[in-house]
């Protein structure tokens, strides 16, 4: 009886002992199932951890980041972009800390910071065709990316930077005139701007800015970068003894009003240098086409040219001048397009003759009839004219002719000397064009001809002021004009040199 107690006893305890113990996992089991409020943290898509609180981390990485903010000058860092962090409900206790997150996204991806993103939209700008090529080259092509954008903690300064490059091309006078509607009438002389603006679309939107990226918290560094593109397009120079503003651009393949954009402080060409004075120089690389139209009224000195005859009367060596020259004044009126600084388009829309031109007439001794000296240049096209780009370095490279416009499309074109016709052809980047060999070692060369000479083929002889083609728009160019270069020996050829043909008349 005894012994069936104890038995009794044990098999009740056992059982007793069996149905706590499954309480006690029943109760855990179900602890570990209930849900429980969390954040999920995403790396580009993928999962890092789970997390107790998104404040957290947000204020871990604020707290941790005091070099960013003070770099910046910033009061908030906060998640780089490609973190996302998610809220969630799971039954899991795998709960990581803010401090293995933080190391994980610090390893592998950049903070950010709040400011703007500026988009300029070159897309459908004027593209800027320099004919500064070589013989058998290819146009230049513009190869500036058509979407350039540009971090900023301040917008400010963004508009800051835009109104200073703006002043590199108009004086900040002609600026404030135009805006307030202020610029003087013109009487007899003188310009006005009619239209200023920039081309490109710019845009602005707030966002975190990765660290990683630049960001412009200068408004001079983003000038420089709004002129010249990046750092390496540019250096500074120290004026020597001796410096003047042209053999400062030269020697640094640049042209004088390339030289005075780049330093605003210098006003015209004029500007006095002084030894050790700082210069910004490199090749000019805009990030925006800031177009300028102006209304230009000026008196254009028509020069006299001289004739010679022979008296045989006289004897030779003999000589008296019969007429004396004196130069024309003839008043042009012209519109005048252009873009970052460059004549892009020039029309004479009127002329007036001020002052009739008389040429002088020298009378000498000798057997001779009546020719013109020499020594003379016949200009290449009608008169008055526009010079729309000078001989010399544009942009980085050397234009080796000067650009001749507002006379009109299909307008003549003349020998500048008598010779005989080496070239009737057309190039892509000379478009249309005729080369005279002057049988003296000089060379001229006219290009972006409206057609195939229709006046003259190779092998021709002519004579100065024989017409030879029309001014057109053709090849690299980009508008009416005519490109006119001067060598001696054949254009391009190796030893051949070309000269600033203005240099000639």
């Amino acid at each position: 009886m005894n012994k069936g107690k104890t038995i009794l006893g044990v098999s009740i305890s056992l059982i007793l002992s069996i149905a706590i113990t499954f309480l006690t996992n029943k109760n855990d089991i179900f602890k570990t199932q209930i849900p429980t409020e969390s954040y999920q943290v995403y790396l580009k898509g993928e999962p890092i951890g789970l997390i107790k609180s998104d404040t957290e981390l947000y204020d871990y990485i604020n707290e941790k980041q005091q070099d960013l903010k003070e770099k910046y000058n910033v009061n908030q860092v906060y998640v780089p972009n490609d973190i996302k962090v998610i809220k969630d409900v799971t039954y899991e206790n795998n709960i990581m800390s803010v401090q293995s997150i933080y190391n994980e996204i610090n390893e592998k991806t950049p903070f950010t910071i709040k400011g703007y993103v500026f988009t300029i939209d070159r897309t459908n700008s004027t593209e800027q065709i320099y004919d500064t090529y070589e013989e058998g080259m290819e146009p230049e092509k513009d190869e500036k990316a058509k979407i350039v954008k540009i971090n900023v903690l301040d917008k400010e300064l963004f508009k800051n930077a835009v109104t200073k490059t703006v002043f590199s091309f108009v004086t900040e006078e002609e600026y404030e005139n135009f805006i307030n509607d202020t610029q003087n009438n013109i009487i007899d002389t003188g310009e006005i701007i009619e239209a200023l603006y920039i081309e490109d679309k710019i845009t602005s939107k707030e966002a975190y800015i990765p660290v990683n990226e630049k960001i412009y918290t200068n408004e001079e560094e983003l000038t420089q970068f709004l002129l010249f593109g990046s750092d390496s397009n540019m250096s500074t120079y120290t004026v020597g003894k001796g410096d003047t503003l042209e053999s400062v651009a030269n020697n640094n393949k640049m042209n004088v009003n390339e030289l005075l954009i780049a330093n605003s402080d210098l006003r015209s060409e004029n500007a006095l240098l002084y030894e050790g004075q700082t210069l910004t120089v490199g090749v000019m690389d805009p990030m925006f086409s800031m177009v300028e139209e102006r209304h230009v009224v000026s008196d254009q000195i028509i020069s006299y040219k001289t004739e010679y005859i022979y008296d045989n009367t006289k004897l030779i060596g003999e000589q008296y001048t019969k007429v004396q020259g004196s130069n024309g004044v003839t008043r042009v009126t012209q519109k005048v397009k252009s873009i970052n600084g460059e004549i892009t388009n020039a029309l004479i829309s009127n002329s007036e003759e001020i002052k009739p031109v008389v040429n002088e007439v020298i009378v000498k001794g000798g057997k001779k009839p009546v020719i013109v000296s020499a020594g003379n240049w016949g200009w290449p096209t009608n008169i008055p004219y526009i010079i729309s780009s000078n001989y010399g370095w544009r942009w980085g490279r050397l234009h080796r002719g000067v650009d001749i416009s507002g006379t009109g499309y299909g307008s003549p074109i003349y020998a500048a000397k008598p010779g005989v016709v080496v070239d009737v052809a057309y190039h892509n980047s000379f478009g249309y064009y005729v080369t005279i060999n002057h049988q003296n070692g000089y060379y001229t060369r006219y290009e972006h001809l409206a057609s195939l000479s229709r006046y003259v083929k190779k092998g021709d002889y002519v004579k100065m002021g024989d017409t030879i083609g029309d001014m057109g728009n053709s090849g690299a160019s980009q508008g009416t004009h005519l490109h006119f270069e001067i060598w001696t020996g054949y254009p391009y050829a190796s030893g051949s040199v070309s000269y600033n043909p203005l240099l000639f008349y």
